[in-house]
């Protein structure tokens, strides 16, 4: 139960606050499944011990959770609906009124290592999101410089490691089987690669450098691939991606640093640049511009931006 301690009068999670929750915690709603806290690593107490069974052998490392934190469960929350700011009071038990006097019980909670909440206890978890300072990623509005605990997202976790092997299969598969081989060349060219001796060769290495490249490279790689028109190498009125290249650089359109291209923000006063790179390549200097130059010859999605600039 929630009580507002302005005027101790049991109150609802407000609509808004509930909507948050169920976004937050879809598995707690839809599933009831049960929310669950864990101490944060760096909190873990490490010792070394020797097992009693084997004396003679090397210290083993062992990982326990500390013990349980005693915490009140009142707060104070913001109603960003209402604009306004009120202390609210978590408990299981109601208020008692003896002459006038209003007296709340259990408002107390032990907090420890895998510390759960239940799909019924929707208040409980209403004040661990809303007003537990010591709970990672939580919305309080005084925070803890102190936070020990952790949401256990298993079945985020699990989630995110199936999207992943999803996407390296989705790789492999483009890469080693459904491009045609001139797509392949192409993206080599336009990325600064070196075609090796055997096709395998070449598509295992493109792989690999897609795999492991930086997210502008990613961004580059699939820029070229997702081309499907053949390259013109002049625009209707007459430049070439050389002088487009030259042009974009004396306007202060672009920029080259290290290698690393950026495009102006067009936004504000037109002095900031745009903080992602939309290209990065080996070369420095003067030869940052060919390779630039050579990307675009086989990028038509990112020459097409550069001409709208």
């Amino acid at each position: 139960m929630l009580f507002d301690l302005s005027n101790n009068s049991p109150v609802d999670i407000p609509e808004w606050a509930e909507q948050e929750l169920r976004n937050d915690f879809p598995e707690f709603f839809e599933n009831k499944r049960p929310v669950v806290l864990r101490v944060k690593d760096r909190y873990k107490l490490k010792t070394y011990k020797v097992p009693t069974n084997q004396p003679d052998s090397e210290p083993r490392l062992f990982v326990q959770a500390p013990g349980a934190s005693s915490i009140k469960t009142k707060g104070n929350f913001y109603d960003k609906e209402t604009e306004s700011e009120y202390t609210l009071a978590y408990t299981t038990v109601a208020p008692t009124n003896i002459n006038g006097v209003i007296k709340y019980n259990n408002t107390r909670i032990e907090i420890s290592d895998g510390f759960t909440i239940q799909p019924h206890q929707k208040d409980l978890l209403f004040y661990i999101h809303y007003m537990c300072p010591i709970v990672d990623k939580n919305k309080a509005i005084r925070k803890s410089a102190d936070v020990k605990y952790e949401y256990e997202m298993k079945h985020v976790q699990a989630k995110s490691k199936i999207e992943m092997a999803k996407a390296a299969r989705q790789l492999e598969n483009l890469v080693y089987f459904d491009l045609d081989y001139t797509t392949v060349l192409k993206a080599v060219e336009g990325l600064g690669l070196r075609v090796l001796p055997t096709e395998e060769e070449t598509r295992v290495m493109l792989h690999d450098a897609i795999k492991s490249g930086s997210e502008t490279f990613k961004k580059s790689a699939f820029e070229i691939i997702n081309s499907a028109k053949p390259q013109q190498a002049k625009a209707p009125e007459g430049e070439s991606i050389h002088e487009l290249v030259n042009r974009l650089l004396s306007e202060n359109f672009i920029k080259n640093e290290d290698g690393m291209w950026y495009i102006r923000d067009r936004r504000g006063d037109g002095t900031k640049w745009l903080k992602s790179p939309f290209f990065e390549s080996a070369q420095t200097g003067g030869e940052a511009a060919f390779a630039l130059i050579d990307h675009l010859k086989v990028n038509e999605e990112l020459l097409g931006k550069l001409r709208k600039l």
